[in-house]
């Protein structure tokens, strides 16, 4: 099921760039020199330019609740983003992201842990964007397929949950490995993209992310189980699910033989967290320079003054 839904979301990827691609190319060439009287199209520099944008995506979670491939759930991711051009090459971009991550042990190789969670996510990041090819002075002459590079900084806010006998927790309020965890955490996001230019000042951009964040509890799963009998009783039945599984029979290392013992396994705190966003984004450029001053406006003196009037009566004398 988690493959096909994989395989949707690449299909739909690659369907949408090249639907792009046949409206870029069937609107381009329709144009013909600049559009409108402005800066941005009348062969002056097109450096300042801003743009904003909308996204909508995948998110897809690697940690200790999938170390495999076949534990890979895809969930949707939504933006909004704001940027601005320095150069022929250089952009700077500001996004804010909502996105949901999701993994379970069932059917993975650490199935008999039986730990799962979901988690609604919030990114704010600042990007800088290298173009591989530059603008030239026409706006609307721009490059009809614009590969770049980004990378940058940020900060996310994650909230794991897990549903425990019909309801849902909150993990991070009940200390599972005993660790009293931020919420938040720096992110550095990275990945390539394309950029398609659609028609007058639309573009559409695809873009692969990853994202390398500071935190392994993203899942609330990093290092070892605790002592049950001193923790809150949910905290306890959250922390160790394993007695949940039934038909599986774990080989516990405690005498009670109901769970772990203290600094039994439960992560893998050698290795953070991460998460990577595969993403369309639709794209409006907007002209901040263009005034009307009633200054620009001038009239043109009509051919019956001045003059030649004057010579005209005087020849009809």
């Amino acid at each position: 099921m988690r493959k096909d839904i994989l395989h949707f979301t690449c299909g739909f990827v690659l369907l949408a760039f090249f639907l792009a691609t046949s409206v870029a190319e069937a609107q381009r060439s329709r144009q013909r020199g600049p559009l409108r009287n402005s800066r941005l199209y009348s062969g002056l520099s097109n450096y300042g330019v801003m743009k904003l944008s909308v996204g909508v995506g995948s998110a897809t979670y690697f940690g200790d609740l999938c170390e495999t491939g076949d534990c890979i759930s895809v969930r949707p991711y939504f933006n909004l983003g704001f940027d601005y051009r320095f150069g022929g090459r250089v952009r700077a971009r500001m996004e804010g992201a909502y996105f949901r991550l999701a993994s379970t042990d069932a059917g993975g190789k650490n199935a008999v842990r039986n730990l799962s969670f979901r988690s609604g996510n919030i990114e704010v990041a600042a990007t800088g964007i290298f173009e591989f090819y530059s603008y030239n002075k026409f706006f609307n002459q721009r490059p009809l397929f614009s590969p770049y590079l980004f990378a940058g900084i940020g900060v996310s806010y994650f909230t794991p949950r897990t549903k425990y006998q019909g309801s849902w927790y909150t993990l991070p309020r009940y200390d599972t490995e005993g660790v009293d965890y931020s919420q938040f955490t720096p992110v550095i996001p990275f990945g390539f993209g394309v950029q398609i230019a659609l028609a007058n000042e639309w573009d559409l951009s695809i873009e692969v992310g990853y994202r390398k964040i500071f935190t392994d509890y993203l899942d609330d799963v990093s290092t070892v189980y605790q002592n049950n009998a001193t923790m809150d009783p949910i905290a306890a039945a959250l922390a160790d699910r394993t007695k949940e599984l039934g038909g599986l029979a774990p080989t516990y290392d405690s005498n009670d033989k109901i769970h772990w013992n203290e600094g039994h396994k439960r992560g893998n705190p050698d290795r953070k967290d991460s998460y990577i966003i595969v993403a369309a984004k639709l794209e409006y450029t907007i002209n901040p320079l263009v005034k009307t001053r009633r200054s620009n406006v001038k009239f043109r003196r009509p051919k019956f003054s001045g003059g030649t009037g004057g010579s005209r009566q005087k020849r009809r004398r």
